[in-house]
């Protein structure tokens, strides 16, 4: 069986997702499910003693102004993509939101005011450690992850006759709009292997009997690794 890879991420990474699969004698194919879209920000806390930001898409979408006010305020990003997104000093990353919220506890004054620059879908998970611990945490969604419109029929056109290897799994929201796919064209995903950035993303489609791989880091190259555990 050919090894088509489904990618389902939203431009502009699906196309690099694409070639890099290519590079390493994969056939990619390309739907993105879901596109990202800036929102309006609510109005800044008067405190703020620190930022964070688990999404580059953060900084691509939020407004230049809102960004310009926070600039003086120390930021814990997650990964190396967002933290390039963000261009500026005064930066601490960590690989995960996990990783990121022990060093924020480790970092931060006790009863500290965050700020979380947010997508409307997010985990709870980085709040409420931060929370438990007694920090602040108030969240401003920048950006939101909308759902992709297909024609009838559009789908089945874009995956094609043959079956998926492989289909790459972003977010939970992604892998709830595939789940959704997959029960529509079920030939298509009879023996793939969904290999999800993280465990949240791979809840999308808990309890289908999918079999569902983890990326050991939640990145591509993460997820590079396990396409090729696979083969």
């Amino acid at each position: 069986m050919a090894r088509r890879v489904l990618v389902t991420r939203p431009e502009p990474g699906a196309g690099a997702t694409a070639k890099h699969l290519a590079e390493r004698g994969f056939e990619p194919v390309v739907l993105p499910l879901t596109g990202i879209v800036p929102v309006e920000p609510a109005p800044l806390p008067g405190r703020i003693d620190a930022v964070v930001a688990t999404s580059a898409n953060a900084f691509r979408h939020a407004p230049p102004a809102l960004l310009g006010q926070l600039s003086s305020k120390p930021l814990y990003v997650v990964g190396e993509k967002t933290a390039a997104a963000a261009e500026r000093p005064a930066m601490f990353s960590a690989s995960d939101a996990a990783a990121l919220a022990d060093m924020m506890i480790a970092h931060l004054e006790p009863s500290s005011h965050i700020l979380h620059l947010a997508g409307r879908v997010r985990h709870p998970a980085l709040k409420e450690r931060l929370e438990a611990t007694g920090h602040k945490v108030v969240e401003i969604e920048v950006y939101d992850a909308v759902a992709i419109a297909f024609e009838a029929g559009e789908i089945g056109t874009k995956l094609g006759a043959e079956p998926f290897w492989s289909a790459l799994v972003y977010s939970q929201r992604g892998g709830e709009i595939l789940r959704q796919i997959a029960t529509q064209v079920p030939a298509s995903f009879a023996s793939t292997v969904f290999v999800c950035i993280s465990r949240e993303a791979g809840s999308g489609l808990a309890d289908t009997g999918c079999e569902l791989a983890f990326a050991n880091s939640p990145d591509e190259a993460g997820m590079m690794d396990v396409l090729e555990r696979l083969d």
